[in-house]
């Protein structure tokens, strides 16, 4: 039973978190206001976390290896907890620092998904279970696109929707730290006996294979559009579309999570039917590649709705494939390995997000439009793919360890 809590929570944590994350794009023409500032500042608001997330990301799995996984989910809890402060403070940089804090908890909260689950739950489960804890951040995001700005009214302004999700966030660490027991998650007895030596060798192991390298290479340029979604979007449909005032193209990002949603749902179903790994990711890649160029370049409001729902549904698919790598392809991978690769994968994936978000941030600032910054997330999703296919290893029948580096 114990489990299933801890899975709630691992589920619940997240999308509050993505609420909050999120949150931003809604909020930004106040926060823009509030605070004085550009395009390119206020981004700050979403890729401080991006940053954040960064240094969290290695900060993971030293604390997960130094005082266990359940001190250091309680951590990162109690660090996205920190936005119970922002109704408190009127200064934007202060704002940021909390912001950031925030992130560092998001990022120790995210990379501890695919691990504890890996500990609790068998292959097959873990693999649908994974695909499905994906969903928690679109969730949250959903949430935030349609609700941030009546919530936000109905709380007394934005400071005090991004307090409430602290708020939360500290009720459910409560949960984790009463329910979770670190000794009853250790798939191997040795794990704790393990040398200094055998220690590094785990973390070799992660950081330096083939799979690992293919997954961050595959995501990178996904992950950019998925930022953009709820970061610029609602910035660009409210300022500078131009579009119609009956348009519906500003629920793009809507359709775009609901999208995810089904598609996180149907990527377990094609997983079982045994599809290859590799060929499944270069081939949506390439469908996606298309939809998302007419998301961002159409002017009719439905090819825009139909391509963001089909793009986050394609997308979403991917979960059930790339988070099992780890688990399934990386041979005699211990629950410490896999913490450590899905530090490796969150931190190079978030610093390509993050450089390349505020590039698209400081080209707004700078042309006084978005067709620069379409053009370049479209780039990234026709280049990102097409170099992953040749990273991962070129044989998936036979399980070894291929070094990047050699």
């Amino acid at each position: 039973m114990n489990k299933w809590i801890i899975e709630f929570v691992l589920y619940a944590v997240y999308m509050i978190f993505g609420a909050a994350w999120a949150t931003t794009g809604s909020i930004m023409p106040q926060i823009m206001t509030d605070f004085n500032v550009d395009v390119s500042h206020a981004a700050l608001m979403s890729n401080v976390i991006l940053w954040a997330k960064i240094a969290g990301s290695v900060c993971t799995a030293v604390l997960t290896a130094k005082i266990g996984a359940r001190k250091s989910y309680l951590l990162g809890c109690l660090l996205i907890g920190c936005s119970a402060l922002i109704p408190f403070v009127d200064n934007f940089t202060m704002l940021l620092v909390i912001r950031f804090l925030g992130g560092l908890g998001g990022a120790i909260c995210l990379v501890s998904l695919v691990p504890t689950v890996a500990r609790f739950f068998d292959k097959k489960t873990a693999s649908s279970l994974n695909s499905f804890n994906c969903t928690s951040n679109i969730v949250g995001t959903i949430i935030a696109l349609t609700l941030a700005g009546y919530l936000s009214t109905v709380l007394g302004g934005w400071k005090n929707l991004l307090a409430s999700y602290g708020v939360i966030t500290l009720v459910l660490s409560f949960l984790w730290f009463l329910f979770f027991k670190e000794e009853t998650v250790m798939s191997d007895s040795n794990e704790e006996a393990l040398t200094a030596q055998q220690k590094r060798d785990e973390i070799k192991l992660a950081i330096s294979n083939r799979y690992v390298w293919g997954m961050i290479i595959q995501y990178v340029g996904a992950i950019v559009m998925m930022v953009f979604m709820f970061t610029f979007l609602p910035l660009y449909y409210a300022k500078y579309a131009h579009l119609p005032s009956d348009s519906y193209a500003h629920l793009s990002g809507t359709f775009n999570q609901v999208g995810i949603m089904l598609g996180a749902i149907v990527g377990p179903m094609c997983k079982q039917k045994g599809y290859y790994y590799k060929s499944w990711l270069f081939g949506t890649s390439a469908v996606m590649a298309l939809t998302t160029f007419v998301m961002l370049f159409a002017t009719n409001d439905i090819l825009i709705l139909s391509c963001s729902f089909l793009t986050g549904f394609i997308f979403a698919t991917w979960f059930a494939f790339i988070f099992s790598i780890p688990k399934e392809l990386i041979k005699g991978a211990t629950s410490n390995t896999i913490t450590y690769a899905m530090s490796a994968f969150w931190f190079c994936t978030f610093i390509g997000a993050t450089i390349n978000s505020q590039i698209i941030g400081w080209s707004v600032d700078k042309t006084g439009g978005f067709t620069m910054g379409f053009t370049y997330v479209f780039a990234l999703m026709v280049i990102s793919p097409i170099i992953a296919l040749f990273i991962f290893p070129k044989d998936n029948k036979q399980i070894v360890i291929e070094p990047v580096f050699k």
